[in-house]
C-alpha cells in the first residue's frame, strides 16, 4: 500500500497528469497498522486530487512514501484522547490475509499431512470458533466492549447492540463483524477432543491444555491486562475481559494463546515500496490540522478523479456551422467521404476547418469549470500552437500577445495552497517551496535567462503573474525567501551590500562570477603593470549596462556584482564623463589570474 515518492528540487511531490493539490499539513508521523514506522515520524502531509503523501523533514530524499487513494477501500478518522493524537486511517482494497473459502488456515508448526481433510472441516464450518471474551473497539472513544453472547453476524439488527458502555454510543453491525473477523483470523486452529483418532480423557485434556499455576487458588489473571482477580469473578474488574477458570475446561480455548504486542514500540524495519503485508496505515496528526485535512479527503474521495486518468478523451461535439459550407465543398467531400479539393480552394477549406475546431474547442472548454479541467490538455496545446506562431511575427503587439500566453500557460500548471487554509508558519514553509520550485523549474528556465541571479521584486511580479489570482505580498514573499537555506532548497537569498536582495542558485559562489567577469574581459597575458604598460594591452574596459546585457543581470545587479570584483582587488575603477567603467586591476598581488 505504500509506495516511493517521486520529489521535485523543491522537495514537493511530483504531480501526476491531472493531478493538483488540494492540502497540506505539517508535523504528521506514519504508522503501519498499530505501529509507529521509523524515521518517518516528522514529516508533512500533502493531499492531491490523486494520492496522500507523506514527505519527511529531516531528510526528504530518503524517507518519503505515498498512498494512492485508488488503492484505498475506505477510511476512519479518529479524533484522539488524552495524550494519543488525531489519526486518520487508510485501509487497502484487499487485506494482507484474506482467507479462502472452504479452505483450512495455516497452522505454524503443523505438517499438512498430520491433519485429515476430514478432522479439519467440521472446525472451519462450525461457529464455535469464536474466540473466548471476544470484544469491538468503540470508533469513538476506542474503549473496548464485549460482543454479546447472543449476537450473530449479518443477522443481527443494529438496534439490538447494546451501545458502548464508556460513551453510550451504539455501534454499526460492520464494527462488531470485523471485530470477530479479525480475531478469528489472529487465532490458530484448535484441535477438539471429539475429532482427534485417540480421545483424551477430560483430566489429560485440563492437564494439557490448562496449566493452572501454583497461585490459582488464589486469583485468576486477565489474559489480556494479568490484573489478579476474585476467583468467584467472571470478568476483569481492570478492562472487563471474560475470564476462564483453569477447572472449567473450554473447548473453543487454543494450546497456546497468540497475543499481539503493544503498540507503544516502533518497529524495527519497514521497506516502502516492495509489496509487503500492510494491514493499514495510519497518518498522526501531532501539531492539528486533522479535521479539516479529514474534510479535504471526503471530497477527494468522492470527486474520485483519479477514475479520469486513463479515461478516453471527451467527445467532440458536433460541428456548428458545416451547414454553412459551400455546396462545391460538400459536393467534392461527399464523393468517398475524403476531400478531394485542390488549390486555393483546399487551402481554404483546411484553415476553415482549423479555425472551427478551435472555436469549438475554446467554447467548450469555458462552458463550465468541470469541461475546462477536462480540456486543460487541449488549451494548453492551443496556447502553445499560438505562442509558435506569434513567436515568427516581429511587432510590438505580438510580442505582448507572446507574453500573455507565457504567463497564462505557465498559471495552468501553478498549484497553491491559500493562506487562510493553514497555519503562517506552514503556509510560508509551503510558500517557499513552490517559489523554489517555480525558479528552478527547466520548463520556465527563469535562472537560465536572468543569468543565475534575479531580483526578489523582479521575481515577486513574475510569480504573482503567473499565479494570476489569489496574488502574495512583497512581505510574504520576503518572508518565504529567507526560508530557502533552512529548507534546504536549492535557490539561496542574498542581500548585497546597496540592500538589494537577489535570489539565486545554491551553488553560485562570488569566486565564480569573478572567474566568470574575468573571462568575459578577456584578461591579457601579461602578468604585471610593467609588461603591460611595455605592450599596451590593458585588456578592456567595461560598464554595468555591458555587463547587464552579457550575462542577462539587470543592470543593478551587474552594477553590484563589479563593485564585488573590485572589493576583492579583482578590478579597478575608471570614473569619467562618459561613467564609470571597470579594469582589470594590476596592482593587485592576484591580478590576471582569474
Amino acid at each position: 500500500m505504500l509506495k516511493r515518492l517521486e520529489l521535485t528540487l523543491a522537495a514537493r511531490p511530483q504531480l501526476l497528469p491531472e493531478e493538483t493539490f488540494v492540502f497540506v499539513q505539517d508535523v504528521v508521523g506514519l504508522y503501519s497498522g498499530r505501529f509507529k514506522i521509523p524515521n518517518y515520524q516528522n514529516g508533512c502531509a500533502y493531499l492531491t486530487t490523486h494520492r496522500v503523501c507523506y514527505v519527511d523533514n529531516t531528510e526528504p530524499r530518503k524517507y518519503s512514501a505515498v498512498v494512492d487513494l485508488s488503492d484505498v477501500d475506505r477510511y476512519d478518522y479518529y479524533a484522539g484522547f488524552l495524550r494519543s493524537s488525531p489519526k486518520i486511517t487508510f485501509y487497502p482494497n484487499q487485506p494482507a490475509t484474506a482467507p479462502t473459502t472452504g479452505t483450512p488456515a495455516f497452522v505454524p508448526g503443523r505438517s499438512s499431512s498430520s491433519v485429515s481433510p476430514r478432522s479439519l472441516t467440521p472446525v472451519a464450518a462450525s461457529p464455535a470458533i469464536r474466540p473466548q471474551g471476544s470484544t469491538w473497539i468503540c470508533p469513538i472513544c476506542s474503549f473496548s466492549n464485549p460482543v454479546p453472547s447472543n449476537y450473530a453476524p449479518q443477522v443481527t439488527i443494529a438496534s439490538s447492540i447494546p451501545p458502548c458502555l464508556a460513551c453510550g454510543i451504539r455501534p454499526q453491525p460492520s464494527v462488531v463483524d470485523k471485530a470477530l473477523v479479525a480475531q478469528n483470523l489472529s487465532l490458530p486452529i484448535p484441535q477438539f477432543p471429539s475429532l482427534s483418532n485417540s480421545p483424551k480423557a477430560p483430566s489429560q485434556i485440563r492437564h494439557e491444555t490448562y496449566a493452572p499455576s501454583k497461585q490459582s487458588s488464589l486469583g485468576f489473571a486477565c489474559p489480556r491486562c494479568t490484573f489478579e482477580n476474585h476467583p468467584s469473578l467472571t470478568s476483569c474488574e481492570m478492562c472487563g475481559e471474560r475470564l476462564v477458570s483453569a477447572d472449567i475446561p473450554d473447548r473453543a480455548l487454543v494450546d497456546n494463546i497468540d497475543r499481539t504486542d503493544s503498540p507503544g514500540p516502533l518497529m524495527e524495519s519497514l521497506k516502502i515500496g516492495e509489496g509487503g503485508p500492510i494491514d493499514y496505515v495510519k497518518f498522526s496528526f501531532r501539531a492539528g490540522g486533522a479535521p479539516a485535512f479529514y474534510e479535504k479527503l471526503k471530497n477527494v474521495m468522492i470527486q474520485r478523479k483519479w477514475l479520469l486518468q486513463n479515461a478516453p478523451p471527451v467527445p467532440n461535439p458536433r460541428r456548428r456551422g458545416e451547414g454553412n459550407i459551400s455546396p462545391d465543398i460538400q459536393e467534392a467531400t461527399s464523393m468517398g467521404g475524403r476531400a478531394k479539393l485542390v488549390g486555393i480552394g483546399a487551402l481554404e477549406w483546411q484553415g476553415d476547418s482549423v479555425r472551427k475546431n478551435n472555436d469549438i474547442v475554446m467554447r467548450g472548454a469555458l462552458d463550465d469549470l468541470e469541461s475546462l479541467m477536462s480540456r486543460a490538455k487541449e488549451m494548453v496545446a492551443l496556447a502553445e500552437s499560438f505562442a509558435t506562431r506569434l513567436a515568427s511575427q516581429q511587432s510590438p503587439s505580438s510580442s505582448e500577445a507572446a507574453k500573455a500566453l507565457q504567463s497564462s500557460t505557465m498559471a495552468l500548471g501553478l498549484s497553491t495552497i491559500s493562506k487562510d487554509q493553514v497555519s503562517t508558519d506552514l503556509y510560508l514553509a509551503d510558500l517557499a517551496r513552490q517559489i523554489a520550485e517555480f525558479i528552478s523549474d527547466d520548463r520556465r528556465a527563469i535562472l537560465k535567462r536572468e543569468g543565475g541571479v534575479i531580483t526578489l521584486v523582479d521575481l515577486w511580479a513574475m510569480y504573482n503573474r503567473a499565479r494570476g489570482i489569489d496574488l502574495i505580498s512583497p512581505t510574504d514573499m520576503e518572508r518565504a525567501a529567507g526560508l530557502f537555506e533552512k529548507l534546504k532548497l536549492p535557490v539561496r537569498l542574498r542581500r548585497f551590500k546597496s540592500g538589494i536582495l537577489v535570489v539565486h542558485e545554491a551553488g553560485h559562489t562570488d569566486e565564480a562570477t569573478v572567474k566568470k567577469i574575468m573571462s568575459w574581459m578577456g584578461a591579457p597575458n601579461v602578468r604585471d603593470a610593467t609588461e603591460a604598460a611595455r605592450t599596451g594591452d590593458w585588456g578592456r574596459a567595461v560598464t554595468a549596462l555591458e555587463a547587464a546585457e552579457k550575462f542577462g543581470w539587470s543592470v543593478g545587479v551587474a552594477s553590484e556584482e563589479l563593485e564585488m570584483a573590485e572589493e576583492k582587488g579583482w578590478l579597478c575603477r575608471e570614473v569619467g564623463v562618459e561613467g564609470v567603467r571597470f579594469w582589470v586591476n594590476f596592482m593587485a598581488p592576484t591580478a590576471g589570474e582569474a
